[in-house]
């Protein structure tokens, strides 16, 4: 079964070298362990040779991919021409040989500066090292940096959540199996790969600890409860080993002679439950749990694999490169921007811009914006009621007249339109800027298209910029107008305006709530010619004095004002002084500006939008394909070629999605050979 994992590694190599994110959960053993556990010396105890970088600080920080290979008799035969038999190779350096594991140190170390661009931060790009040896067990790491809680040396403030994030990346995988390295000398509860561990693992089920440090346990302090289980709560067992000390490392102890030690150790302290643990049932556990992960994986590896090949199957027929008629393929793309431009305004357009687009933004500004707009604008604006007396003396010249002066209306009246002005212009921008912002909000397809091509694109934005500018121009000058027509005529016949004076306070109060006022409704059931001598009487009559006028004193100044309102004449007998009739013409007029002015509202919410729709919206829907024609394909000034080249990101994106494409058709064939294997064991 060590074939088993040979073939994993090479899936796992092949997902290394096109460096993307895996799409696929490979099973992989990956290393947790906080700083100084001594987790670095556990895989070279595995390895059997002094290879990683050591040092103060976080020395790994990259992770790194090592494939422990017991090499196959070719490969020892051609081991025999370099004269060792041991040796490492890196995927970034397939043709560089290492038989000097110093070497293998440095190359880590100079690899993780090229990667991390010389800085102390942490790079999520992994090493991948193999190392051949006849003594190794056939196995795969993914080593991780140690886990710490203060940055120190010039490392970023945020380098525990960093390096927490890349852990947290690759254990999350439901594939991986989770080493977690302990130190026998600390509290167990205390310690940082368990607790990472427990958050994607909670019940311990791919976990296996390995416990260090212990021959360096307090004098009188025993690590068999720990040992044995009885403590870590993981299923997948708990190994205690002997790493080397630094002593060990400085005196060149080697592995051998550390193996030898470490079971003498086991053998003396711990008697009982020696067999269980050690580097060498480390590995063996290890290769035993790792080739089950791979059988248990396999069906749902397969599929996930296919499923990976047909999407980057379809981003590369996407990305195909171009080869066909050039004039052919430009007017396509005409055709293809201008249809999904007006499927987007029609509200047909098949995209996955999140929020409002196009048509429906423009609906939108105007039921809800503009409306608002209008709406909110105050037709007395600016208007004191000072102004408005000397409005309506002015009107009125050297005579105060009977009824109130229609000039002084009419002047009010064209002044406060012009408010409705600005929103109106307002409005015009706010389309105008929708339907350019529109170009980026084309169907996947188109925007997928455009972006392939930035010259077309940037030609096409281009003349959409030099259409809309004109027929923004026209539009603003229409809207203008618009106002202007209202301004131009004061039509006080409409029968909106009839019907808002009749609907106001004031008309209520004076002639339908007559029951209040019993003179005034015997007014209102005769004719005003029944009543001659009401306003012409004479001066010798006895009905003359105020005192035969019971009618008057029946009269109220709030009821006398309100009459002044609605006939605006100064009646003799009604008007005590100049200034009440001026304060009731005053009053007359608000009331007669805020019903006009509603009808004004009215008009102009109905006719705008309609005049943007006609004069801009509309007008580029009919005239854009035919813009881009007469200026870009029939044009003899264009270089369709130049307009058809691709950008450099899409080159890239092209490259990187074949190279993808070919990884996973390579993925699928060793995915065919695990499987090949695996039926092969169960005969």
């Amino acid at each position: 079964m060590d074939s088993l994992i040979m073939v994993m590694n090479k899936l796992q190599d092949v997902f290394s070298a096109i460096g993307t994110k895996q799409k696929v959960d490979l099973p992989q053993i990956v290393v947790v362990g906080s700083q100084s556990s001594g987790k670095s010396s556990v895989l070279e105890s595995l390895v059997g040779k002094s290879f990683l970088p050591r040092g103060t600080g976080i020395v790994t920080r990259a992770p790194l991919v090592l494939h422990l290979i017991n090499p196959t008799e070719n490969e020892i035969r051609d081991s025999n021409l370099r004269k060792s038999k041991d040796w490492a190779t890196f995927l970034h350096k397939p043709d560089v040989i290492f038989t000097d594991f110093s070497k293998v140190r440095e190359e880590i170390e100079n690899r993780t500066e090229e990667l991390t661009g010389g800085q102390k931060n942490i790079t999520h790009t992994p090493i991948v090292l193999k190392i051949f040896c006849e003594r190794l067990f056939n196995l795969s790491f993914v080593d991780l940096p140690g886990l710490t809680k203060v940055p120190v040396g010039g490392q970023p403030k945020d380098i525990e959540q960093q390096i927490k994030d890349l852990v947290l990346n690759f254990i999350k995988n439901p594939n991986s199996i989770i080493l977690a390295v302990v130190t026998a000398n600390t509290d167990p509860a205390t310690s940082e790969s368990l607790h990472i561990a427990k958050s994607v693992d909670p019940n311990g089920d791919r976990t296996l600890a390995v416990v260090t440090k212990i021959d360096i346990m307090d004098a009188g302090t025993d690590a068999t409860e720990l040992l044995s289980g009885e403590v870590i709560p993981v299923k997948l067992g708990i190994i205690g080993i002997i790493n080397r000390s630094q002593k060990d490392i400085n005196n060149e102890k080697t592995m051998e002679d550390s193996h030898k030690d470490e079971s003498l150790f086991f053998n003396k302290v711990y008697p009982d439950i020696a067999h269980n643990h050690g580097s060498v049932v480390l590995g063996k556990k290890l290769e035993i749990l790792l080739i089950e992960k791979i059988k248990e994986t396999c069906p749902k590896l397969k599929t996930q694999l296919y499923e990976m090949n047909t999407e980057y199957g379809s981003k590369v027929k996407k990305l195909k490169e171009f080869t066909n008629n050039y004039d052919r393929s430009l007017l396509d793309l005409i055709t293809m921007t201008t249809t999904s431009y007006r499927a987007s305004l029609d509200g047909q357009a098949n995209t996955n811009f999140k929020g409002l687009n196009g048509g429906a933004t423009i609906a939108k500004y105007f039921k809800v914006n503009f409306n608002k707009e209008i709406n909110d604008i105050d037709p007395m604006e600016g208007l004191s009621p000072e102004y408005i007396f000397t409005v309506i003396n002015n009107a009125s010249g050297t005579n105060m007249g009977v009824f109130m002066p229609t000039g002084a209306f009419n002047h009010l009246v064209k002044k406060q339109i012009k408010l409705l002005e600005f929103p109106s212009r307002a409005c015009v921008i706010a389309v105008y800027d929708e339907l350019m912002s529109n170009i980026n909000k084309l169907d996947d397809d188109t925007i997928s298209q455009l972006k392939k091509y930035p010259k077309f694109y940037d030609k096409v934005n281009e003349i959409l910029v030099d259409s809309l500018s004109k027929y923004k121009t026209k539009t603003l000058e229409a809207v203008t107008k618009l106002i202007e027509y209202q301004r131009g005529y004061v039509n006080t016949e409409h029968i909106d305006f009839i019907e808002a004076v009749m609907k106001s306070d004031e008309y209520q109060e004076l002639f339908v709530k007559q029951e209040k006022y019993n003179k005034l409704g015997k007014f209102e059931e005769q004719e005003f010619t029944d009543f001659p001598n009401l306003y012409r009487i004479e001066e010798n009559s006895p009905s003359h004095n105020k005192e035969n006028k019971p009618w008057v004193k029946n009269l109220s100044i709030k009821m006398r004002k309100t009459v002044e309102k609605l006939t605006t004449c100064a009646f003799i007998g009604f008007g005590d002084s100049e200034e009440l009739i001026l304060e009731s013409r005053a009053g007359l007029l608000t009331l007669f500006m805020k019903c006009y002015f509603l009808v004004i509202k009215k008009i102009i919410l109905d006719t705008v939008p309609k005049t943007i729709m006609y004069e801009m919206v509309n007008k580029i829907k009919e005239n854009f394909q035919n813009d881009l024609i007469s200026k870009i394909y029939k044009s003899k000034d264009q270089n369709t070629a130049e307009l058809l080249l691709e950008s450099k990101d899409i080159v890239d994106e092209r490259i990187k999605a074949f190279n993808r494409f070919e990884a996973s058709e390579k993925a699928i064939r060793l995915m065919k050979d695990i499987e090949q294997i695996c039926l092969n064991s169960e005969e």
